[in-house]
């Protein structure tokens, strides 16, 4: 029954997107999936087990996204820092429900780190590299490597939560949001120039 679990999944996904993650429910979840409320529970014990899953899938997806948009820049570390950002945005936008989750701090315990959930420091992995492939080609010669990864995911992260949100470019279609996002990430690239 791999298929009903999917489309437990795929329920949650869908609510979160329209009603943030406090709007989940497992009675909802099952009403919508057309299957017993008690549906559900053959298959996680509670809603922190949904909300973890559907963060592993969104970083599996998400780190694959920021790879293969950066592929096709390997000679090129701005222009693949650039478009592993792009991607990252595109991807929020896209994907509303799961990017919803991967960042809530109640998924993991107060004491833990990120390598406790391996798929979010995997897409984490992807930044630092594209980080250190910048500095290593000489730009940014202000920062260090740490610097250089918090500034990067923080511009591209903030985007990417107003864009969710509604805001930056939203109300006027989706062509304004993906402007906005390539202004800002462009931006930063532009700050970043050796």
């Amino acid at each position: 029954m791999r298929d009903l679990r999917e489309l437990i999944l795929q329920k949650s996904v869908e609510i979160i997107a329209e009603n943030g993650v406090r709007g989940l429910s497992f009675r909802e979840v099952a009403r919508r999936a057309q299957v017993s409320h008690q549906a559900p529970y053959h298959y996680f014990k509670n809603d922190k087990e949904i909300l973890i899953a559907i963060a592993k899938e969104g970083f599996s997806a998400l780190t694959q996204a920021m790879q293969s948009a950066a592929a096709a820049h390997v000679q090129n570390p701005l222009k693949a820092l650039t478009a592993a950002g792009l991607a990252y945005v595109e991807f929020a936008v896209k994907n509303t429900g799961h990017f919803r989750v991967m960042f809530q701090r109640t998924l993991l315990p107060i004491d833990s780190n990120i390598e406790d959930l391996p798929e979010a420091d995997a897409t984490h992995s992807v930044l630092r590299e594209h980080a250190q492939s910048m500095l290593d080609a000489g730009f940014a010669k202000h920062l260090d490597h740490a610097g250089m990864t918090q500034l990067c995911w923080a511009t591209v992260h903030g985007i990417a939560a107003l864009q969710v949100e509604g805001l930056a470019g939203a109300s006027q279609g989706e062509g304004a949001q993906v402007a906005a996002a390539t202004q800002v990430v462009e931006s930063l690239a532009l700050l970043l120039e050796k």
